[in-house]
């Protein structure tokens, strides 16, 4: 009952309520890729990026690809339409932390684009290990590719 409260919740970009019915539901079953995928986006939205980017390293560890193809349609990932939201004005600074929010985000739409930005994030978070793994791991997909 949980996940499809929070699969609605997600749906209706009611994050804050998706994560508080997802996350019983992953720590239940840490394998659930579909809820870890949601789960990751309820983080950054709701301000918990660290938590995000953490559950982020994991996934793509386990199966990069599962994020690679997520579905705007089928899968109902936001991500789109946050990257659109996301466009900075000329005046606006780019901020370490929103060098990690873009390069998760990117990843669900176009793993080069989310490379660069986390390839700016280490920059200022140099020995932040998730960071790390997941640039690894990310760079292996697009050569593989």
């Amino acid at each position: 009952m949980s996940e499809m409260l929070g699969n609605q919740y997600f749906m209706a970009r009611k994050y804050q309520e998706a994560v508080k019915e997802l996350e019983p539901i992953y720590l239940n079953d840490p394998g659930n890729k579909n809820v870890s995928r949601k789960l990751i986006i309820g983080y950054i939205q709701t301000g918990k990026l660290m938590k995000g980017l953490e559950l982020f390293t994991s996934l793509v560890k386990e199966d990069i690809s599962f994020i690679v193809i997520a579905d705007p349609i089928f899968d109902d990932c936001p991500c789109p339409e946050i990257i659109k939201e996301l466009e900075p004005s000329p005046n606006d600074p780019i901020t370490p932390d929103l060098n990690i929010y873009n390069g998760i985000i990117w990843l669900y739409c176009d793993p080069k684009i989310s490379i660069k930005f986390l390839k700016r994030a280490i920059t200022d978070f140099p020995t932040n290990k998730e960071l790390k793994e997941a640039i690894g791991v990310i760079k292996q997909f697009i050569k593989n590719k």
